[in-house]
């Protein structure tokens, strides 16, 4: 742990289940990084593996808490471990990744330098079992990708079209105050309602996946950020190894399976996000037009084209005056005259 550190205090949050044999490697890296005033929150979700034994030797480390839960699932321990978290950023970590070298002094450097972002998001670096879809998953973190720097607030594009403008959730970091808004949503977001045998068994979807109604906790998270409005920033150095095994449920699920799992889940999640927060499903045209313009669209053209055509269809149907949906879909078409 280095001893001093030019702001701002930084919480890591792990969560882990039956992650024994990645444990070490997640929390030594992220200890290497802190410096005085950092913590390190682990919140152990009723592992049955060996972790209890590796967390014993952490207990005394200076920063380091544990927190020991009966299984309740992803979400709920990265709930539990946001609301432990004190420091101004709250960064994730999910215990079978790891953080790269200099990525929590480059966060500090970035929230230093940016004081109106709530949100950093960064590239992992992915890697894993020869025998998982690897090119699969490296191909599905590019499609995210944006151009580097501030992205904008992307509510609507969220809300309409439930784009996902982050990564998973060991690169995803933000201040302390939208972390404790987030985790305000109720915990009937976190509940089971598995689905059919045969369409687990048709789409090659795990049991663990197959149980949950929710989405995984950076579904939840990169979107209600999001929803919220949240002024994101996007860091291209890769931040973390983003690892794919034979354990990691979602990752290794086909990716007519992984399109299934969003779509059955999306309304459910938007219905309770949007009650909560007492957010309205559908923009003004002003409102959509705003965000068209002060946003980032990305790198690929694929991405880039398909983003504005979701806005031009919603400008299409948006509430205001003819002149104001025509602006709207004129800034989504990226036309001169807006």
């Amino acid at each position: 742990m280095d001893s001093t550190a030019s702001g701002p205090s930084l919480s890591i949050v792990v969560n882990n289940y039956n992650y024994a044999q990645f444990l070490v490697d997640a929390l030594d890296n992220a200890l290497a990084q802190m410096c005085d005033g950092d913590e390190l929150v682990v919140v152990d979700d009723g592992s049955t593996d060996e972790s209890a034994q590796v967390l014993e030797h952490y207990v005394d480390r200076p920063g380091v808490r544990i927190i020991k839960q009966e299984n309740q699932g992803q979400m709920k321990a990265v709930r539990v471990g946001i609301e432990a978290a004190g420091n101004d950023i709250i960064a994730l970590l999910d215990s079978d990744d790891y953080f790269l070298p200099g990525y929590l002094d480059r966060l500090r450097r970035i929230y230093r330098e940016n004081p109106d972002i709530d949100y950093v998001f960064s590239n992992p670096e992915v890697g894993g079992e020869p025998s998982t879809n690897l090119s699969e998953i490296r191909d599905m973190v590019n499609k995210m990708e944006l151009t580097p720097g501030a992205v904008g607030v992307t509510k609507w594009a969220t809300i309409l079209f439930f784009e996902f403008v982050g990564v998973p959730t060991s690169g995803n970091s933000f201040t302390n105050k939208l972390a404790k808004t987030i985790i305000t949503l109720p915990m009937a977001l976190d509940d089971t309602r598995p689905l059919p045998s045969l369409l687990v068994r048709l789409l090659r979807i795990s049991p663990t996946e197959a149980k949950k109604s929710g989405l995984s906790a950076d579904g939840v998270i990169v979107r209600v950020a999001s929803i919220l409005g949240a002024r994101k920033f996007y860091d291209e150095e890769p931040s973390f190894m983003y690892r794919i095994h034979s354990s990691n449920k979602f990752a290794t699920v086909p990716a007519t399976g992984r399109r299934f799992l969003r779509h059955f889940r999306r309304t459910g999640f938007l219905n309770t996000v949007l009650t909560h927060f007492s957010i309205a499903k559908r923009p003004t045209a002003i409102e959509l037009r705003e965000e068209i313009l002060n946003r980032s669209f990305g790198q690929l053209p694929r991405r880039i084209l398909h983003i504005r055509a979701c806005y031009f269809l919603f400008a299409v149907i948006s509430e205001g005056s003819l002149a104001n949906r025509l602006s709207a879909m004129a800034a989504a078409m990226n036309w001169k005259r807006h």
